[in-house]
Formats: structure tokens, C-alpha cells, sequence
């Protein structure tokens, strides 16, 4: 199990977001409409349209009618002729609100819109051409909430427990005894519990034991199909 962080996600997810936003404002036009392979339906500005977007819908409580792809979709369509500027500034407006919520809800509920905020930030930096951001406090806070995602599959799954060291941490996920071990940097592990890595890059990672099934259950997301040769080397906190 993951113990709760003696922090608040929603002020990360502030810093995180201001960070981002002022990086877009920065953008070219070619730059905006650079295809994003980890969303390849999506450009840089369909991300961001899509940020806005759920901050927008989840303080008006529109959850969509559970075709999350339909949902997040219209979020983008929405906004396909809105410049950057008008973007940040809805996001600006709408964060607030939607930031008390992340508060209200509790640690997990922050930690996992902090966590796709992050995912998709490594993905449009990742579209750009530039290397990924930093290993601190932002990153650990959003791994925790996959981290907690991995282990109830596992509980799910009644395949055994999973010890997991990353980044100088180290939990046993799941029931019953130990039957495999994986060790990551805190950002491949983010990004591959985020379906961000094949699955042959998934099962690459530093794993012993009998883990041959488990590389299959890290992500609950779909894993794309070819590697998004990303770069990996992250910089210090």
C-alpha cells in the first residue's frame, strides 16, 4: 500500500499547471499544431484544449455519459478555434473552482488529476522535441495515484503481491506473498503505468520473480503499439 504524501496535490497541480501555461504561450502556430504521438488524434493544441476543457466540465458536473472518449472529444471540438491565449485564459478562470475541488475530494482524487496533468505535459514536451521535466515532489505525488491503480489490479488479478522500488521508495503491492520485483526510475514507471510504453518496453524493465504475466496488468490504460522514443533522462529536483 502507498501512504498518503503530507501535501496538498492541488497546490502542485497549480504550480504545474501555471508552469505548462506559460510554455504554450511561448508556442509557435507550427508549434500548437505538432501532432502529439502519445494522443495521436491530438495536436499540441487539441492537449491543451483538452485540459481546459475538463477543468471546465468538472466544475459545471458534465461527466460526459460514459464514453470517456466521446467526453474528452468534445471538450476538444469545443474549443478548435480558440487561440492559445483564450485557452489559458478559460484554464485560468475555471482553476480555481476546480482546484478547491481536488482539495475537497482528498489525496487520491488530487493525485490523479495532478497525474494527468504531468502525463500529458511529458507527452507535449515529449512532441516538441524537448526533454522531459524534473524528478521532485510533483512527480512522486502522481506516480502514487498509478502506483495505487497497479496494486488493485493486482488485488483484482489474485496473482500475488509486487514489490516496487522507484526513486529511493519502495512498496509491496497486492496480497498474499511476494512473487515478483520490479524496479524503475520514477518516471519510466509513471509513464508505463500511464500507458505510455509498449509492452515489450513494460516487460524490458527490471523486473525478477515470476512476473511473466504481470508486465500485461501494469497499465489500465491501452498501451500504444509502437514506442513513442521518448527521452527518459530527467533533471534534478
Amino acid at each position: 500500500m502507498v501512504p498518503e504524501r503530507n501535501v496538498d496535490p492541488a497546490a502542485l497541480y497549480e504550480r504545474e499547471r501555471t508552469v505548462f501555461s506559460s510554455l504554450l504561450r511561448t508556442l509557435s502556430d507550427d508549434q500548437l499544431h505538432a501532432p502529439v504521438p502519445a494522443t495521436p488524434l491530438w495536436t499540441v493544441h487539441d492537449v491543451a484544449a483538452h485540459l481546459t476543457g475538463i477543468t471546465a466540465d468538472l466544475n459545471a458536473r458534465r461527466f460526459g455519459d460514459g464514453d470517456a472518449d466521446a467526453w474528452t472529444a468534445a471538450q476538444v471540438e469545443a474549443r478548435r478555434g480558440c487561440s492559445i491565449d483564450e485557452l489559458v485564459a478559460e484554464w485560468d478562470g475555471e482553476a480555481p473552482t476546480f482546484e478547491a475541488g481536488l482539495r475537497l475530494f482528498g489525496y487520491d482524487f488530487g493525485a490523479h488529476y495532478l497525474g494527468d496533468l504531468l502525463q500529458h505535459v511529458a507527452d507535449v514536451t515529449a512532441a516538441l522535441g524537448r526533454p522531459p521535466g524534473r524528478d521532485d515532489l510533483a512527480l512522486a505525488v502522481a506516480l502514487d495515484f498509478y502506483v495505487g491503480s497497479f496494486e488493485e489490479t493486482l488485488v483484482q488479478a489474485g496473482c500475488g503481491a509486487v514489490a516496487v522500488s522507484v526513486g529511493g521508495e519502495s512498496w509491496v503491492l497486492g496480497p498474499g506473498n511476494v512473487v515478483a520485483w520490479l524496479t524503475a526510475s520514477r518516471f519510466e514507471l509513471f509513464r508505463a503505468l500511464g500507458g505510455r510504453r509498449t509492452g515489450a518496453e513494460i516487460a524490458g524493465l527490471q523486473w525478477s520473480g515470476e512476473f511473466e504475466t504481470l508486465p500485461g496488468l501494469v497499465s489500465r490504460y491501452p498501451m500504444p503499439l509502437a514506442s513513442l522514443h521518448e527521452q527518459t533522462t530527467l533533471g534534478p529536483v
